[in-house]
């Protein structure tokens, strides 16, 4: 058996924190090594790991200052002595089979990267639960050379659901080595989907599986600010764009349309994450006036997919200037989002008692 190193980065996941190193030390396949990167955690977690590790000696923790998420994970990779990895994320947890299930198909299939399907959860028990069945999932399937470029890939510039996540994959552990050329562009959102771009571009071969063996806890908009948020955003785009004239000569067209949206789309995103912020009315507005003069939100208006896809007042309030209107956007959605949040706590809370 060949080793698979787990890979687990974490900061400040106190409780949830047992669960997911529960399911990982019970896995059937056993040859695997546990590399826990703590980014910095100032809860408990550093202490709930000693304990497993004092339990388990394929556990292997590396303390490191708080540097996000990105370099977390590089430094997890560094670590590994496995020619195969799989990432965690530490308030999730698996099936025990996980690490078994897609070994076997990699192995069996010569693939670079299998992909399983996953639960969206509430709660440590899971009683509210939701498979991914989008048509990407609807059956087992091989995507080989073209396929995982045409197929795969152009998921991610159209924001189809197609995870754009690291977890609920295993890798060979050469293309995350050699991969990474666009995440020193990126503070945080937005990780895994341009690694995951660099990464199936250089598979030959990707099985997918309908088997949820991942237990995702669902979130939601957060309600915490994110002063990158916009930056990611339009950085993103141009990283997409780059992708496109690499890759995508030939359909170009469709896939700027693809990225404009997507873009548009987190542009709400971003003034909402101002209206979370602790700036005053007048300082939001500010940031917004500074946005709407960004040449990327520029080109993504005047795109043909753009116009089809949004009402054209939004458009125009960005092409003009209409700050008042933007914030209104960003202040509905907080609203909105607000009381997602008040639902899914009471449905969390109701469903570990």
């Amino acid at each position: 058996m060949n080793k698979v190193s787990v890979i687990i980065p974490i900061y400040n996941a106190g409780k949830k924190l047992g669960k997911c190193l529960n399911s990982i030390i019970r896995q059937t396949y056993t040859n695997i090594e546990i590399i826990i990167v703590n980014d910095g955690s100032t809860d408990q977690s550093l202490n709930i790991c000693k304990k497993f590790k004092n339990k388990d000696s394929r556990i292997k923790i590396i303390n490191k200052k708080n540097e996000g998420s990105i370099k977390a994970r590089s430094t997890g990779i560094k670590n590994a002595s496995g020619d195969f990895i799989m990432f965690v994320d530490a308030d999730d947890w698996v099936d025990k089979k996980i690490v078994e299930c897609l070994y076997n198909e990699l192995i069996k299939n010569n693939c670079d990267i299998v992909v399983a399907n996953m639960y969206s959860v509430l709660g440590d028990r899971a009683l509210i639960k939701k498979k991914n069945n989008s048509d990407y999932f609807k059956m087992d399937k091989l995507f080989e050379g073209d396929q995982v470029k045409s197929e795969l890939v152009r998921a991610y510039l159209y924001g189809h659901p197609f995870p754009a996540s690291l977890f609920c994959k295993l890798y060979k552990k050469n293309i995350l080595i050699n991969g990474g050329k666009y995440l020193d562009r990126i503070h945080f959102l937005g990780d895994d989907l341009f690694y995951n771009i660099e990464v199936f571009l250089n598979s030959n071969k990707v099985k997918v599986i309908n088997k949820p063996l991942y237990y995702y806890r669902m979130g939601g908009f957060t309600s915490k600010y994110m002063p990158y948020h916009f930056y990611d955003i339009v950085n993103g785009y141009e990283i997409q764009k780059e992708v496109i004239e690499e890759y995508y000569n030939d359909t170009k067209n469709d896939e700027y349309k693809g990225i404009s949206i997507m873009l548009l789309n987190s542009f709400k995103t971003s003034l909402y994450n101002l209206i979370s912020s602790d700036f005053n009315e007048n300082e939001i507005k500010d940031y917004i006036r500074t946005y709407v003069e960004n040449k990327n939100i520029l080109e993504a208006i005047e795109n043909e997919g753009s116009k089809i896809y949004f009402e054209d007042e939004y458009l125009q309030s960005i092409k003009n200037k209409n700050i008042d209107y933007l914030y209104n956007i960003g202040e509905s959605i907080y609203k909105k989002s607000k009381m997602k949040r008040l639902v899914k706590k009471i449905l969390s809370i109701a469903n570990i008692l």
